[in-house]
């Protein structure tokens, strides 16, 4: 059952408290819906649009079976467990998956506001018992496609895709999904969850509370201090960024982009795994081949779960000029501050509250061009109005504007 959630708003307090893809993290979180598939006592089916999977109410689930459920265990085997959601009967989707990996849910959202960062999320369980199958079993893997209508097509916007579902000794949820920009123009997003994996032992599982937000503002890296820049050298430009701390980090991959929609890896580089110290980095993009580029960051766990950087724009040729802007303002949970610099230069940043008390500085290593800063613990700050100043290390005041933490 869709249940449509308008009026109310969320903060990341509702985000579940073990790690997640930090792409499904929601800043002032609005729901727009949340499927959670209903309650009743006797198997349904979902309608015919939703999934091309065999509805099988009445035996045990085989390869490409679903039913609406209110408990896991389609199979004798398999857990018997409630739903996620938590209601008297509450349903879920449980599936035997197909031999083929693929589709097997869809769903379409009307009213998408064009430049606004929207999250899909839900959360999956692995029905098999642990050590189901053993060595060899087939565990589930799942990838959200995310696209929008032009025309009578639709077009990728993007996808992101889980890590392996284990297999665990009780019923565990895992919340899985991802979050994106939506392109302009559009009003219409549909996403289709596919299984990335192959039918057979041990690739059966069930889903819940499939959720589609909009955000305030989109999530940052599981890393503290990021600072991105863009410049250029000649024909060519090189990406830096840094981050002050890393925890659990594997790999950064940098991003390329000529519309803000379809991205291609330029380079992949392995990151510090944990560190407490300031660690510096670098992609250099030979021919960018175009007048206006975006790049971004992508941050990779151990655990296989991985997340963005927010994206920097890259103008060749542009005339040089000083510039700064903070987003998002007012903010909550994080602030970045933006600031095209003409030249390589060391600066502090630093916010003063109303009663004129310094409550942060930061030091930042500027170079010349778009400069990106993450600023760290902006949550801890009471709420109210912030002046905040740049100067560099001769004194020199480079920005000041004001802010406002709500």
């Amino acid at each position: 059952m869709k249940l449509n959630l308008y009026p109310l708003i969320f903060i990341l307090a509702l985000i579940s408290q073990n790690k997640i893809n930090a792409q499904a993290t929601c800043v002032g979180e609005v729901i727009k819906f949340r499927e959670t598939f209903g309650t009743g006592t006797t198997a349904s089916s979902l309608p015919s649009d939703r999934t091309t999977y065999d509805y099988n109410g009445t035996t045990a689930l085989e390869d490409g079976d679903y039913k609406l459920s209110k408990s896991t265990q389609g199979r004798p085997e398999w857990i018997n467990a409630p739903d996620h959601t938590g209601d008297v009967n509450g349903k879920m989707m449980v599936i035997n998956a197909s031999f083929t990996a693929g589709e097997f849910y869809r769903d379409t959202v009307n009213g998408i506001a064009s430049g606004k960062f929207y999250t899909v999320y839900m959360y999956v369980m692995n029905v098999n018992t642990q050590g189901t199958c053993g060595a060899s079993a087939i565990l589930p893997k799942i990838q959200f496609v995310v696209e929008y209508a032009t025309g009578n097509k639709w077009t990728q916007v993007t996808s992101f895709t889980s890590a392996f579902i284990p297999q665990t000794a009780a019923a565990t949820w895992v919340k899985v999904g991802g979050g994106f920009i939506a392109p302009n123009g559009t009003s219409s997003i549909r996403y289709r969850i596919l299984n990335n994996s192959a039918g057979g032992c041990g690739n059966d599982l069930a889903i819940d509370d499939i959720t589609f937000s909009q955000c305030a503002t989109a999530a940052i890296l599981p890393i503290k201090g990021l600072s991105i820049n863009v410049e250029q050298k000649n024909s060519a430009a090189v990406i830096n960024f840094s981050t002050e701390t890393e925890e659990n980090t594997k790999t950064f991959e940098t991003e390329k982009s000529f519309d803000g929609i379809t991205w291609n890896i330029i380079q992949t580089q392995a990151a510090a795994g944990n560190s407490s110290v300031k660690r510096s980095y670098a992609t250099i993009d030979a021919n960018p081949s175009a007048k206006t580029v975006y790049y971004r960051i992508k941050e990779t766990d151990y655990d296989g779960r991985f997340t963005w950087s927010p994206v920097i724009t890259f103008n060749i040729d542009a005339p040089s000029q000083t510039t700064a802007t903070t987003y998002p303002n007012p903010f909550t949970d994080n602030l970045s501050v933006q600031y095209k610099s003409s030249e390589n230069e060391v600066a502090v940043l630093r916010l003063v509250d109303q009663a004129g008390r310094t409550v942060q500085n930061t030091n930042w290593t500027l170079r010349k061009g778009t400069n990106i800063l993450q600023l760290d613990n902006v949550e801890k700050l009471a709420t109210g109005f912030y002046f905040m100043e740049l100067r560099n290390t001769a004194g020199v005041k480079l920005y000041s504007g004001n802010i406002v933490k709500r």
